[in-house]
C-alpha cells in the first residue's frame, strides 16, 4: 500500500495527538468489560480510560465469577449486553483469570470476544498459559499513570478503530449464549 506524503503527514500528526484527542474520537464506540479485583488497580484503570477520553460503554466487575455471569447473562447481569472487549486481570479471588479466559474462549457464543490479559508481572509461565488459552494479548501492567493512559489509548484505538469486531445486532444485544 502506498501513501502520499500528504497522507503520511496527516497520519503522523493524528498519531501524535494528546490523550483524549481526536485519535480516540475516530474509534468506534465499543462496550468494554473491565475485570479487576484490586480496588487501587481498578481505580487506576478507570482513571486511565477517563483520561484517554473513554467514558461510554465501560463497565467493571471485581471478580472472575461476576465476569462469567456477565458474559453468560445470568443473575443480576441477565440484561447486560455482551462486551466487545474484555480487559482481564489475572489475579482474581473467586475464579482465576486463567479460568475465566478458558471458559470464555471455550464457549462458542463467547469465544469471539477479544480478551486483553493484564498482570503485575510477565512470568513466562503465565504468558504461555494466556496464549495457549487463546487470549488475544498479554500485557504487564504499567505502574505509572501516564504510561498506562498511553497503553489504554493504544488498545482502544486498535480494538475500536483498526480491528473488525463481531457486530452487535440491531437493538445492541447479541443472542443469548448457550
Amino acid at each position: 500500500m502506498y501513501f502520499s506524503s500528504t497522507e503520511s503527514e496527516g497520519m503522523m500528526s493524528r498519531a501524535t495527538e494528546t490523550p483524549g484527542s481526536s485519535v480516540l474520537k475516530q474509534a468506534r464506540k465499543i462496550k468494554i468489560l473491565l475485570v479487576q479485583s484490586n480496588p487501587a488497580d481498578s481505580l487506576m484503570t478507570m482513571e486511565a480510560f477517563k483520561t484517554a477520553g473513554v467514558t461510554d460503554g465501560l463497565s467493571s466487575v471485581s471478580e472472575g465469577e461476576d465476569a462469567l455471569m456477565c458474559v453468560q447473562r445470568k443473575g443480576k447481569y441477565a440484561n447486560s449486553p455482551l462486551p466487545d472487549l474484555i480487559f482481564l486481570d489475572l489475579s482474581q479471588p473467586t475464579a482465576s483469570g486463567l479460568d475465566v479466559l478458558k471458559v470464555i474462549k471455550s464457549t462458542p457464543d463467547l469465544m469471539h470476544i477479544p480478551i486483553v490479559v493484564a498482570a503485575g508481572a510477565d512470568d513466562p509461565k503465565f504468558v504461555r498459559s494466556v496464549y495457549a488459552l487463546n487470549g488475544n494479548c498479554f500485557i504487564r501492567k504499567p505502574g505509572e499513570l501516564g504510561e498506562f493512559v498511553r497503553f489504554i489509548e493504544t488498545c482502544y484505538q486498535f480494538w475500536g478503530g483498526v480491528v473488525t469486531l463481531v457486530p452487535q445486532p440491531s437493538g445492541g444485544r447479541r443472542k443469548e449464549p448457550l
